[in-house]
């Protein structure tokens, strides 16, 4: 029944440039794509059962066994939530393609993208900050700096040179590990010969002096 919406979901995947994508803005674009092309979409509680129970896609819950929540993301409880998202900020559980291994490149720019994301936000929370507060102004101009100072060190850290380099190195090591061993030229395939036994030579008999020329 909800084929083609896993269909849409594994389409959107493949290609949002996180790799790894939270399930409610997959179920907000599936929805979306439901509107527009005629289809019936589930609730976020069914999709995220779809994705966790389809073989195309890596779920990553964001609680533990015990229910306790990973991070610190606000829950659907929170009132800054709806903000929150308008940002690219979402809480919950998170799912990937399975197909698509998580590279130093694609993890290094995950990494830069988020910390970008975040001095975005940042910024516009500066934007809009209230007149004549001088408290929350300094606050704000705290966490700017921070943060401004984080990005510096994650573009140099993390850059995508690095990355690249960091993937060939991880390349030639896997190669190394899973090459078979070389054995010497002309050993395989051949055993020795064994060495041929020297049989003891036969003693010939001697006839006794006094016998010698008499007939039975």
């Amino acid at each position: 029944m909800y084929e083609r919406c896993l269909n849409e979901a594994e389409r959107i995947l493949a290609s949002d440039k996180d790799v790894i994508a939270p399930v409610k803005k997959i179920w907000k674009q599936v929805e979306k794509q439901g509107e527009i092309q005629g289809f019936e979409t589930p609730s976020l509680a069914d999709l995220t059962a779809l994705l966790e129970g389809d073989t195309r896609f890596e779920f990553m819950p964001s609680h533990d066994e015990n229910g306790e929540p990973y991070d610190d993301l606000p829950t659907d409880d929170s009132g800054e939530e709806p903000e929150l998202e308008s940002l690219g900020f979402y809480s919950g559980d998170r799912v990937k393609l399975r197909r698509i291994e998580l590279t130093p490149e694609i993890i290094g720019g995950l990494i830069r993208r988020k910390v970008d994301m975040t001095m975005d936000a940042l910024t516009k929370a500066w934007e809009r900050r209230p007149e004549g507060d001088q408290e929350t102004e300094d606050q704000l101009l705290d966490i700017l700096a921070r943060t401004q100072k984080l990005q510096r060190e994650v573009k140099k850290t993390f850059s995508e040179e690095k990355m690249k380099q960091l993937s060939r190195v991880i390349k030639v090591n896997k190669k190394k590990t899973t090459a078979p061993k070389k054995t010497k030229a002309g050993s395989q395939g051949k055993r020795p010969r064994p060495t041929a036994k020297k049989r003891p030579a036969k003693k010939s008999r001697s006839v006794p002096r006094g016998k010698r020329g008499l007939r039975k």
